[in-house]
């Protein structure tokens, strides 16, 4: 009983902190009336396709189907022979790139607008290639810049100690994982906490820091440390289990159907963590845009806003980790299985919400300020330059309508929270007989339900 009071107290406080949360513009998202529908409209037929979706699996997902499925078929050996000269290519091009905005937030103009640092951090990294996992395949295993630098200094440091004892194996299973998380919040927090994030100073010693972090874990636990303990690469890694394209173990390229790689979304803290930080953080994205959140930090500026917005953030994150824990602990106790086990056995059905709210909640500052690059790869430190012939390039801002938006983010989360039904009901399927299965995915369909409308209400004008 206390469990179900548990889910309950946490989906209602999701639903209230939102509904409560009068509307402020963000992310070029107008008021209320520029939306197509009511958003009561939007948030009940949310609500009905999650439970629709449910139901229908209930008779048409008997069994599992995704683990299957997530082996695909292997594409032509061609393929994967044409990757080699692409991800040598790629690897340069993405050093040239760090090195440009790291020289460029240090060097460059000090204005945001001027300098190619921040828009290509926040923009063109972060959601960008968030957006590219999910649709191609694993890009930041081929291009990572990091795992680029720490393969040349462990040769600089075998070269140099010939003969002596090697440096840390490249093995995935050493070092800790729980870095990947808190390397991740380091992130967010510089976002949507810190007082002046778009600072390239600032932006620019935060990448040194980051970087010599990651650096000194590759030199401690080995290359392999990357996959499961540097944060970036977590999370594009566990997007692109959405994607159909991978590749096995053998180096061969793969086609599977798309989000069918979510059965093997690997069932460790540290993954579980990742997820629930970039999905608790966009939540307090959208949130410190209400007018609510405003009230709250009233006229707060440097560290003291940077303080209050960090409780925000660190609350935020820990409601969506609650409502969460809660639900798969009505699951495991229906199920009469371990509560961590089933927690991180469902954490996949995440990844796809996760997404969701990246693409719902910065899909017009990818749209829009994405354009800015065009001009900035001409004069990247604002010095007036016109390398490419693109420096007077303008962002139209007329691209996209606040309705076309609207429904760009709407459907975004619906989609990403039906998808996560499905891959929640493919793992219960395939953990317990049909009939337990169903029992135990009804909290996690309240989960879902709450944040979906959750999500909507902040983005649309709760």
């Amino acid at each position: 009983m206390r469990l179900r009071l548990l889910v309950g107290a946490a989906t209602l406080g999701s639903v209230l902190l939102v509904v409560a949360a009068p509307p402020a513009s963000a992310h070029g998202v107008g008021e209320r009336a520029d939306l197509p529908l009511p958003l009561w409209l939007f948030t009940y037929g949310a609500a009905g396709v999650l439970v629709l979706s449910f139901l229908v699996l209930r008779t048409a997902w008997p069994r599992p189907r995704l683990r299957s499925a997530a082996v695909g078929r292997a594409l032509p050996s061609l393929v994967s022979r044409a990757a080699g000269p692409v991800i040598v290519l790629g690897r340069l091009v993405s050093l040239v790139l760090l090195a440009v905005v790291v020289s460029a937030a240090f060097a460059g103009d000090e204005s945001p607008r001027l300098n190619v640092a921040p828009i290509g951090v926040y923009v063109a990294f972060w959601v960008g290639v968030q957006v590219l996992s999910a649709l191609v395949g694993d890009v930041w295993r081929v291009l990572d810049p990091i795992d680029t630098l720490a393969a040349g200094a462990a040769r600089l440091r075998r070269g140099i100690g010939a003969g002596r004892e090697r440096g840390a194996p490249d093995q995935p299973g050493r070092g800790p994982a729980w870095t990947a998380a808190v390397l991740l919040f380091s992130f967010v927090w510089l976002e949507l906490a810190y007082y002046d994030p778009s600072n390239p100073r600032a932006l620019g010693r935060w990448l040194v820091i980051y970087l010599v972090v990651t650096l000194a874990g590759a030199a401690a636990w080995g290359r392999g440390w990357l996959r499961r303990g540097e944060g970036f690469a977590v999370l594009f890694g566990l997007l692109a289990r959405l994607a159909p394209f991978f590749r096995d173990e053998d180096g061969r390229v793969r086609v599977r159907p798309p989000f069918s790689g979510l059965a093997a979304v690997p069932p460790a803290p540290g993954v579980a963590a990742v997820i629930l930080v970039v999905l608790g953080s966009t939540t307090f994205d959208g949130l410190s845009r209400t007018r609510l959140w405003l009230d709250v930090t009233g006229t707060r500026t440097g560290w003291a806003l940077t303080a209050i917005n960090t409780v925000g953030l660190v609350w935020t994150v820990g409601l969506v980790t609650l409502a969460f824990v809660a639900a798969t602990r009505v699951a495991a106790r229906i199920g009469q299985r371990d509560p961590m086990e089933t927690a991180l056995a469902f954490a996949g059905s995440l990844v796809p919400i996760a997404l969701a709210y990246t693409v719902a909640h910065y899909f017009s500052l990818l749209v829009f300020e994405g354009q800015s690059l065009v001009a900035l790869v001409s004069d990247p430190y604002g010095r007036g330059w016109d390398l490419f012939g693109t420096a007077t390039h303008t962002v139209n801002y007329q691209a996209l309508s606040p309705t076309a938006i609207a429904y760009v983010q709407a459907g975004a989360i619906v989609v990403g929270h039906v998808v996560g039904v499905v891959a929640a009901h493919d793992r219960a399927v395939e953990r317990w007989p049909r009939g337990v299965a169903e029992r135990t995915q009804y909290a996690m369909l309240a989960v879902m339900i709450a944040y979906t409308v959750g999500g909507l209400a902040i983005l649309l004008g709760g």
